[in-house]
């Protein structure tokens, strides 16, 4: 053990390690009640008391001891000590639901850490470990998932070398695998769930905040396996963390796991088995009565409903569906405690039963009954900040736009989509996209003909793939995770404001492009820049070709390439990036726009080195 102490309190500690939680209690009071003990004794007791309270399920004592501990280091000016007690604080309020009141405590370690300089690197290290792990906590309840990543890794690496408190390894392993869910990266999320899983089944199977994080993994691996398709097994580990948050008293959870269930059911066609479910959460509701196990009972019902071939059912879906979404307005409008979860479910299905009228009966007057609800989407999104949820709704209405065939409104809010995923590092969503925007690139003479014949809109919705995105967004699918091939670089342009072309870097000369061609290609790239600084839009088709530009300053930077866009638009974002932060380079530009020159590689001898960095090596 890292940090100095007495041997019976190590005893105490080792024991806590092993999940022998009583008998660490036992040991410890007795060694409490010696007369002979020093200000760190004192503290070190109370800490692993208070610790044991939080695992055993009693929050409200832990907090009193914690309380206490906090009068006694600040008097005694005990700045780690003091970290040692918020932490402690935090852990109450996080198992009573209320750790966002901690966020004030967790800025005061930050100070106290950077005030400390007397204490040993040991002594240090650990309560630096105590700190990122809540401030990557509140990374992720604000959704920041990257910020969130690299404090609970730094974590991590602390508590990897201490043997003082082992339950903090499991817990940092659970959200690392939350955190890789919300991001869309599967096979990681799986891979650290099943990491924090073995810690809990082996170690600390008695400790109730242990059950709890091991019923949300649980959970969690139920919806990961759902998304790939593995309904059986998400459904055997959803009635895992049913179980474990019934023993636990968890309404909230449990109405949750009893939806998710009666939806994997739905999905297999089992009806009378969900019907089953539906019962057993209406006996379960009888008992615990709570408005959001009535809303979640509804959603759950109104699947089953809309499941149904016959119209009286689905219209009663309609209802129900109605009747949560216009429940969860009121409560967001009331700012009733509690609904900070996303409410998008019940919009989703209720988006999709209209979607399959509307594939039915050709009717297009139905999209004024889903627009509506992509707005809701939307807000819905920004209330919550869930930015794979803004999104795919921006991809959604991408999709809408094409059933009308207004390409112009569907590019750019395909735009809109992957700017959104790409800046906050929904990395796979963000390639999905790209891909979609690209095949509708190429798809664009389809859809031309689709707008001359009126095609119907079963036809439409197909080549939109429209039900792969509902899909995704109802979880019932993962993203697409394939391949990323580089494209083939044709030409890069460096054009400044009114099409005066400064500069021109073809990348081969197996593509001769002649005066007159060329000519009209900056022509085309004139109207295209127009068109992108007006509408938002980030690529456009020239035959085979596709073009990507950038602005600096007063200068566009243009990339032609063949094949996939994805990778061809990091790397010009690199270029415009690193070429915006050299002076020089800048500058050598400047002076040639000055006098209308063209500049030649000459007259920028290590430019061309540059260029092959980045769009050639990379």
């Amino acid at each position: 053990m890292l940090i100095s102490m007495r041997k019976e309190l190590e005893r105490g500690w080792n024991l806590f390690n092993e999940g022998k939680f009583e008998e660490a209690w036992q040991l410890i009071t007795k060694f409490e009640n010696l007369e002979d003990q020093s200000v760190d004794d004192k503290h070190y007791c109370r800490f692993l008391k208070a610790l044991i309270l939080i695992h055993m399920g009693n929050p409200q004592e832990s907090i009193k001891i914690a309380e206490q501990d906090y009068e006694e280091n600040r008097k005694q000016n005990k700045s780690l000590f003091l970290i040692d007690t918020i932490f402690l604080k935090w852990g109450n309020l996080f198992m009573l639901a209320r750790g966002g009141e901690a966020w004030e405590d967790v800025v005061l370690c930050e100070k106290l850490l950077k005030s400390t300089t007397q204490e040993s690197p040991n002594e240090l290290g650990l309560r630096e470990g105590y700190y990122y792990h809540m401030r990557g906590y509140f990374y992720f309840w604000e959704k920041n998932y990257d910020k969130a990543m690299v404090y609970q890794k730094k974590s991590i690496v602390i508590f990897e070398k201490y043997d003082f408190d082992k339950t903090m390894i499991p817990s940092i392993l659970a959200l690392l695998g939350h955190i890789y869910e919300r991001k869309g990266e599967l096979e990681n999320a799986l891979k650290y769930h099943m990491q924090s899983i073995e810690y809990y089944q082996t170690i600390f199977s008695k400790s109730i905040i242990g059950k709890w994080i091991l019923a949300s993994s649980y959970d969690s691996l139920g919806v990961i396996y759902y998304q790939q398709g593995n309904l059986d097994i998400a459904f055997e580990y959803h009635e895992k963390s049913l179980k474990i948050w019934e023993q636990l008293n968890s309404p909230i959870y449990v109405s949750i796991v009893y939806m998710r269930l009666i939806n994997i059911l739905v999905a297999k066609n089992s009806i009378e088995r969900a019907k089953e479910y539906l019962d057993k959460f209406y006996q379960y509701n009888e008992k615990y009565k709570n408005l959001a196990n009535t809303s979640n009972y509804k959603l759950a019902n109104a699947l089953i409903l809309k499941s149904s071939t016959r119209t009286r059912d689905r219209a009663e879906a309609e209802k129900e569906l109605k009747i949560i979404i216009k429940w969860h307005d009121h409560e967001v409008q009331s700012g009733s405690p509690g609904i900070a979860q996303e409410f998008s479910p019940a919009i989703l299905s209720l988006s999709s039963l209209y979607l399959e009228e509307l594939k039915t009966t050709n009717d297009m007057t139905i999209l004024d009954e889903i627009k509506p609800l992509i707005e809701r989407l939307l807000k819905e999104s920004e209330r919550t900040n869930s930015y794979t949820l803004q999104a795919q709704t921006y991809l959604l209405q991408g999709k809408i736009s094409l059933l009308q065939i207004n390409m112009g409104d569907a590019r750019r809010y395909l735009t809109q989509a992957q700017n959104i995923a790409e800046d906050h590092s929904f990395q796979l969503l963000a390639q999905q996209i790209s891909r979609e925007h690209d095949f509708l690139l190429e798809q664009m003479d389809k859809w031309e003909e689709f707008n001359k014949s009126n095609a119907p809109i079963s036809e439409r919705m197909d080549l939109a793939s429209l039900d792969e995105s509902v899909e995704l967004m109802q979880q019932k699918r993962a993203v697409k995770q394939s391949e990323l091939n580089n494209e083939d670089p044709v030409l890069l342009l460096i054009v400044a404001l009114g099409g005066i072309l400064l500069f021109s870097y073809p990348f081969s000369d197996e593509i001769k492009i002649d005066d007159e061609l060329f000519g009209g290609f900056l022509s085309a790239f004139t109207s295209f820049s127009d068109e992108v600084l007006s509408e938002g839009l980030d690529r456009a088709r020239f035959g085979q070709y596709t073009v990507l530009m950038e602005n600096i300053a007063d200068y566009s930077i243009c990339y032609l390439f063949k094949g996939q866009t994805y990778l061809a638009k990091k790397k010009l974002l690199d270029f415009t990036t690193n070429f915006q932060k050299n002076t020089s380079m800048m500058q050598t530009l400047d002076k040639f726009n000055k006098t209308s020159q063209v500049i030649e590689l000459k007259d920028f001898p290590f430019l061309e080195g540059f260029i092959k960095e980045i769009f050639i090596n990379k």
